[in-house]
């Protein structure tokens, strides 16, 4: 279904497929019953003549016997001609009789109705289209058939029958001949026949095969009665007949079976042919359609047929177009907006992975990455609020692009950082654009009739000779622009000199993994006390002391195990130490104290975090009022409206939220009103200068009051000097941490710490 779905097209063909086949499909019965409907009209018509001519030459056949007895009852017949018209009067009045006349046994005329002078009559036995005929009626008891020939006395061409009347002993005494319109006898049954003007038919003498009859005669006499039928067609018809029906012409002739068949004449003509054979007559009754006859009427079915399949298929291929296009446009939007910035409309990082291909390929061009990172860009964000921040981007997109050479790429990778690549090589036009990039992104942005002023920073790298990736590209791009961090508004080319910095980083990395695996990470908790100098509380923090590299400070591998996915694995560890350690020291001061515990990013967006939190103070049996989780003013910038519900549930549950750093992060009076916080920790950069600074000692005051309207605890760090907590507390601070009261202790340190000095009594 999955590939359905993705291509439309797909079913179009399928269905198209099917419908074509069922379309064959129904050609084909149709095509059978085009077929059959005139075979069965065809076998029809044959029933009917054969029936009709077996019933007239039996009613002819009995009037001849009662003529003929009258007549020889007559004993003046031969010398008084004129007695055998008076009896043959009444068989003269049929219209379809031409003549009438009686011979001698030898085939002279005694009497005969189209001349009274039958001397004039050629004689029957010496005439050639007559001979056989008469010769056969001679030697048999029945009628026979005469050939159809023109009669020269009439003027017109006739069908003869013949009956011999003997006497007693069998001995011929004389022979009757009538003669019947060719054209009238026949003609009638085939003019009642629907669609005659398909057929052709054909009665056939059987001894001699001479037509007696054919529907198309009339044109063409004597081809058609003066020559007798092909025995070749006639051996032809036999062998169709033979393939289908198994059937010989000795049992064609004993039987009388009504056959249908297919065959070509000599002149490559196809018939669908009937044929029943008269054995009382000895005649053949063959009916022809021709086949284009059949297959014209098919083809006027199909093209009707065709019409309908065509006009459908059109309108089906019309819907299926549209929605093809609409799908198209979809996938098209769909795709846009997987790969592109809507803010800035640059490609995003997406778009980057999903088409460096065309960038790497075998035997690739050389070409240069630059990695821009912009700096001082925070401050707008921090300051102002991310809308300026948005105008800001969409101008830096605008200016990119305007600079951007010819069959380059820039692409927003994300936040502030873009990815340009390019065909340029040569180090010293690299660093030329490079400077001019950094000239164009530094000029002045007019945001609302304010002026900002940052600048930007470049790292490049070079395919292939820093890496074949995009990854290795992008790691070596990355490690130059760290050197030009470090100055600002400048730009590195990438050298191996620079790896050094993040080879160190992948060793402590490595060195974390195996820390995390041999126990090499420990716990301290740093005091917290309030204005009246009792402890209130401890911040948990871990610490790393590796056999290989030494003590390694926090803000050293703190980043890379969040960079690294590290995190969850040492919060889960920090939580466990934590709640064991603090519980013990709960049982043996006998009195409880707040533990505020850092979370990270990576822990609370891990769904199994509050489960494995809640497993851990049961199984510790810590009170959850104890617990004080610490999360980063940056963390509820990242994503507030999923992180509340969270938040929510483990305030509920009695657990108190802190947040830290604040300040340093953009926040807006009205998320923070949302957010269920039951404490703001003042960051150490704002106590470091809050004799400083000025604006730092405002800052102080304004968090202190913000925490305060929402009815927040104030916590600040970092306090290292006496004059330090007096402001802090002139201004409204409720707790303190730092080196004043107690750097971070181990357990032991932290026990000797809280019996020597008094712990505050918490409502």
């Amino acid at each position: 279904m999955a590939i359905l779905k993705k291509n439309i097209w797909l079913i179009f063909y399928i269905l198209t497929l099917t419908a074509t086949l069922l379309f064959l499909t129904t050609l084909y019965f149709k095509w059978q019953n085009t077929y059959l409907k005139y075979q069965t009209s065809q076998e029809n018509i044959v029933e009917l003549m054969a029936n009709a001519t077996q019933s007239l030459f039996d009613t002819q056949e009995r009037l001849m016997d009662i003529l003929g007895v009258t007549i020889r009852e007559d004993a003046h017949y031969l010398y008084e001609p004129q007695n055998i018209e008076k009896h043959a009067n009444a068989l003269l009045q049929n219209p379809d009789i031409l003549a009438f006349g009686v011979t001698t046994p030898e085939g002279d005329f005694i009497y005969g109705s189209s001349d009274s002078n039958t001397t004039r009559i050629p004689n029957l036995k010496n005439r050639p289209e007559s001979h056989n005929s008469f010769m056969d009626a001679l030697s048999q008891n029945g009628m026979v058939f005469g050939r159809t020939y023109f009669t020269p006395e009439l003027q017109k061409w006739a069908m003869p029958i013949r009956k011999t009347i003997r006497d007693e002993q069998g001995h011929p005494l004389f022979m009757m001949t009538t003669l019947f319109k060719l054209s009238s006898t026949f003609d009638r049954l085939i003019n009642s026949v629907r669609h005659r003007q398909n057929l052709i038919v054909s009665i056939i003498r059987d001894s001699d095969f001479y037509q007696q009859y054919n529907s198309l005669g009339q044109t063409e006499y004597n081809l058609t009665y003066q020559t007798p039928f092909p025995k070749t067609l006639m051996d032809r018809m036999y062998e169709s007949i033979f393939d289908i029906y198994q059937l010989t012409p000795k049992e064609l002739k004993s039987d009388e079976p009504l056959v249908s068949f297919s065959y070509e004449d000599n002149h490559g003509v196809r018939f669908l042919t009937t044929v029943k054979y008269n054995k009382t007559y000895k005649l053949w009754i063959v009916v022809h359609t021709y086949f284009d006859t059949i297959l014209k009427d098919f083809l006027q079915t199909v093209a009707l047929y065709f019409s309908v399949f065509i006009i459908s298929g059109g309108l089906f291929f019309f819907l299926f177009h549209l929605i093809a296009s609409a799908e198209e446009k979809r996938r098209n939007d769909l795709l846009y907006q997987a790969t592109y910035d809507q803010l800035t409309t640059l490609p995003n990082r997406s778009y980057l992975h999903q088409n460096i291909f065309n960038w790497t390929y075998k035997n690739a061009p050389s070409f240069s990455l630059f990695y821009i990172d912009m700096d001082h860009f925070k401050n707008i964000n921090d300051s102002f609020g991310h809308q300026f921040g948005d105008y800001v981007l969409v101008e830096i997109a605008k200016r990119l692009k305007e600079m951007l050479p010819r069959g380059a790429d820039v692409i927003r990778y994300g936040g502030d950082e873009f990815v340009m690549m390019t065909h340029l090589c040569e180090r010293q036009e690299l660093l030329c654009f490079a400077r001019q990039l950094i000239d164009a992104l530094s000029r002045p942005y007019d945001v609302q009739e304010l002026h900002f002023n940052i600048g930007a920073s470049i790292g490049i790298a070079l395919y292939p000779d820093h890496g074949q990736s995009l990854d290795m590209l992008l790691r070596a791009s990355d490690i130059a622009l760290y050197e030009s961090k470090k100055v600002k508004n400048s730009a590195h080319i990438f050298a191996n000199a620079m790896q050094e910095g993040f080879l160190k980083n992948v060793q402590i990395e490595q060195e974390l993994r195996k820390a995390i695996a041999h126990n090499e990470l420990f716990m301290v908790y740093q005091p917290q006390m309030d204005v009246e100098g009792l402890v209130y509380g401890v911040e948990a923090l871990i610490r790393w002391n590796s056999p290989s590299l030494g003590l390694v400070p926090p803000n050293h591998f703190i980043p890379l195990a969040e960079a690294s996915g590290l995190m969850p694995k040492i919060g889960r560890f920090i939580i466990e130490t934590v709640c064991h350690e603090i519980h013990t020291l709960h049982q043996r001061l006998q009195h409880p104290f707040q533990v505020s515990i850092n979370i990270s990013v990576r822990q609370f967006m891990d769904p199994e975090f509050l489960e494995h939190l809640l497993k851990i103070i049961e199984k510790t049996e810590i009170h959850r009022l104890s617990i004080t989780l610490e999360v980063t003013e940056n963390l509820f910038i990242e994503d507030v409206h999923a992180l509340l519900p969270l938040l929510k549930q483990i305030k509920a549950m009695g657990i108190q939220i802190s947040m830290d750093d604040f300040g340093t992060g953009y926040s807006s009076l009205s998320m923070l009103r949302k957010l269920p916080i039951d404490e703001l920790k003042i960051d150490k950069s704002f106590v470091d200068e809050i004799f400083e600074d000025d604006a730092a000692q405002k800052m102080v005051q304004n968090i202190i009051a913000i925490g305060k309207n929402f009815g927040m605890h104030i916590i600040a760090e970092g306090v290292e000097t006496k004059e330090q907590k007096e402001l802090l507390s002139a201004f409204g601070c409720d707790r303190f941490q730092g080196y004043y009261f107690a750097k971070p202790l181990s357990t032991e340190d932290l026990l000797k710490f809280f019996q020597e000095n008094s712990f505050t009594c918490k409502a």
